[in-house]
């Protein structure tokens, strides 16, 4: 045989060895061969552009010291302007004297901070000791087991110097019809929230309040997310005492199935239901609705056989339907503010990614102008805009 054949048999064998080889590798990795060469090709960092979100220039931030306002320069940055003047924070509840006095000191020092720039706080105070990570039982918190403890914390908030105007608005017991919490059985909504109240006012007479419940409702011990009745509040909030509470607020998020599963809920209409929540603001006698949400951009992020993503466009499509229904509770004659929970728990046992950037990089996104978009649009709407991310 003439070595210009076997030359030729040689380059055939190579090559049928490199496409065998090639289709094992795209069947075990799910990327075509050539992909990896992509590494070498010259790759442009994405660039996004957004308009303002209004005519208002952005609070000076220069000093600020709390991740909150940190994270609120960056959304100022995206905005090219004024974002917001609410952020939400979050505080346990003291169980000694001891954890009284030092959670006081340290949400003190946030609220002095927030005073001095402006912010309000929307302080959401969980049953939760936070120096031991346990959840207070809900009749433990409605017989008056921990009142001398929280009457302590909040004259002690009063010692430091904190004034009425910078409480903000204090929200006691959030989404108590979710299964997390200890024996949070619906008859022990009221008394632990008026007794919370009462405490809080004691201190501070003109601190603003609210309540906010989950638009879904849960049996105490029933962790099947797919489980929840969107049913009436009525059985939580009847016996709190009526004009007491400033703002009734209502939690829903979006939802999708595991990887591959169906029956996804993108739909404010159905995790924001305006009926529950106008329901129980008639009963609180106030006429102030606020929204907590967000949207996500994957969710259970630690499993890849599961994991699951949003596109920006996705993500859009849901803002405006939160956007809708709370136009649905202006028109009926509400004011109605939208809380929008972004924070990035990816990594957290949440598993979810609610943020819309990475990085503090609000223009490497390709979601940064449905969240700036969202913004715009609610002012015009006249619809207040509040922010949780830390």
């Amino acid at each position: 045989m003439k070595r210009r054949h076997l030359a030729f048999i040689n380059l055939v064998f190579v090559g049928l060895m490199l496409f065998s080889s090639g289709m094992v590798y795209q069947f075990m990795t799910g990327s075509k061969p050539l992909a990896a060469l992509d590494i070498f090709k010259h790759t442009s960092t994405v660039k996004i552009t957004t308009a303002n979100c209004n005519a208002r220039a952005p609070i000076a931030l220069s000093g600020a010291q709390s991740p909150y306002l940190y994270k609120l320069a960056v959304y100022q940055e995206a905005c090219h302007s004024f974002v917001t003047s609410t952020m939400m924070i979050f505080v346990g509840m003291p169980t000694s004297d001891q954890t009284a006095h030092d959670s006081a000191a340290q949400t003190a020092a946030v609220l002095k901070e927030f005073g001095h720039y402006g912010i309000r706080p929307l302080v959401i105070a969980e049953p939760t000791d936070y120096a031991t990570g346990e959840n207070l039982d809900f009749g433990s918190c409605a017989n008056g087991t921990y009142d001398a403890l929280l009457d302590t914390y909040f004259s002690q908030l009063k010692s430091l110097g904190v004034t009425d105007q910078q409480m903000g608005i204090w929200n006691p017991f959030p989404e108590a019809n979710l299964p997390y919490w200890k024996d949070n059985l619906s008859q022990y909504f009221a008394p632990a929230v008026n007794d919370y109240v009462g405490l809080l006012r004691k201190n501070f007479p003109q601190a603003k309040t609210s309540i906010m419940l989950n638009t879904a409702t849960y049996e105490p011990t029933d962790f099947n997310w797919q489980n929840g009745d969107y049913t009436s509040l009525l059985p939580y909030v009847k016996g709190i005492t009526p004009g007491s509470i400033d703002y009734a607020g209502l939690e829903g998020f979006p939802w999708i199935p595991p990887q591959g599963g169906t029956g996804p809920i993108l739909n404010a209409a159905e995790f924001l239901n305006p009926s529950i929540i106008s329901e129980t603001a008639d009963y609180l006698k106030t006429k102030n609705i606020w929204f907590n949400a967000g949207t996500f951009s994957e969710k259970y992020a630690l499993d890849p056989a599961q994991i699951a993503y949003l596109s920006p466009e996705q993500r859009k499509a849901i803002l405006n339907t939160i956007e809708e229904q709370a136009r649905v509770l202006q028109k009926r004659g509400y004011q109605i503010s939208v809380n929008m929970f972004a924070q990035d728990k990816s990594k957290a046992s949440e598993e979810t990614n609610w943020s819309y950037w990475s990085n503090n990089s609000p223009f490497t996104s390709l979601a940064t102008p449905a969240f700036t978009e969202f913004v715009s649009d609610l002012g015009q709407q006249k619809i207040d805009f509040w922010l949780f991310d830390q």
